[in-house]
């Protein structure tokens, strides 16, 4: 897309390290649980039936992180996260590769600056959501007469839960704002400047999204603040719609550590409401990018 452009001074800063791992096994399970849950009832029953597959594969792309499968583990990583002040104000093309060409042809990617210091996550999001929709669409259309054919349908209905539990990993990540940020495990003053004097230190990235979540947070203060889900617009625009006002964000959530409100043990109330809208707005965007695959795959499968 000809109007991205990323200035030389912000190609600077992409070389900060990558974010930590995205809520915890509580927080994920809890947003892929949720957002089965409110699922409209004219989506496929087996899928319905299935939250507690779903809700296992929320946590699933974090069990892919290890020292023992190193090329894994660095494919994975950039794709938990993107760093939006690099591309603020910017128009990104709507896939991938047009997105790395851009990193490419203007010479942004040099030295210690890589494309996966920035991070991918919008595109993740949008890529396992077009497989839902291929995969949905194929079992709309899937013979049913012979053992066989029923056996592929089932196939074809078991890889639509482990795309769809793990797009939830992703897209709740999305929530965390820290997963939009630079600043993702305290402020970086090499990018900015620090006049309310947040806190620096590493360690508020886990004990905000885990440490917190699993000690002060329950479901019960995420389900009133669900949203029924809906259909969706164009992906790539409503992902990045959502990221950003992730991203609007983490200045608040600096706010609150700064207060102390999440300390594990306390009892903030605002810390904790802040906490529960944004599992809430991660239940709500993974049930609509479901129910959105769900319902364009209404048509003709695919030739092969």
């Amino acid at each position: 897309m000809r109007t991205w452009v990323i200035s030389g001074a912000i190609a600077l800063v992409l070389s900060a390290t990558s974010p930590a791992w995205g809520w915890g096994e509580k927080g994920h399970r809890m947003v892929n649980r949720l957002a089965a849950r409110s699922l409209p009832r004219d989506v496929p029953l087996f899928f319905r039936r299935a939250v507690w597959e779903l809700e296992y594969l929320g946590y699933d792309p974090d069990r892919w992180r290890s020292p023992t499968e190193p090329a894994l583990s660095a494919a994975n990583a950039p794709e938990h996260f993107m760093n939006l002040e690099h591309v603020e104000g910017r128009t990104l093309p709507p896939d991938r590769l047009q997105f790395l060409q851009g990193l490419v042809t203007r010479e942004i990617v040099r030295g210690d600056v890589t494309p996966a210091r920035l991070g991918f996550l919008p595109y993740r999001i949008v890529e396992l959501t077009e497989l839902l929709r291929g995969q949905f669409r194929l079992w709309r259309h899937a013979p049913r007469r012979t053992a066989r054919q029923r056996a592929e349908r089932h196939q074809i209905e078991q890889n639509i839960l482990f795309i769809a539990g793990v797009l939830g990993h992703f897209v709740a990540d999305g929530a965390q704002p820290q997963h939009t940020t630079v600043h993702y495990d305290g402020w970086n003053t090499a990018v900015a400047p620090n006049p309310h004097g947040y806190t620096t230190e590493r360690g508020i990235h886990l004990r905000f999204e885990n440490d917190f979540v699993n000690e002060a947070v329950t479901e019960s203060d995420v389900r009133p603040l669900l949203r029924r889900p809906r259909r969706l617009g164009p992906l790539f625009e409503e992902t990045m719609r959502y990221l950003r006002e992730s991203h609007a964000l983490v200045e608040r959530l600096y706010e609150l550590d700064r207060e102390g409100g999440f300390v594990p043990s306390s009892t903030h109330a605002e810390a904790r409401r802040f906490v529960a809208e944004r599992l809430a707005a991660a239940a709500h965007m993974l049930a609509s990018l479901w129910y959105t695959a769900w319902v364009e795959s209404r048509g003709e499968p695919s030739p092969p």
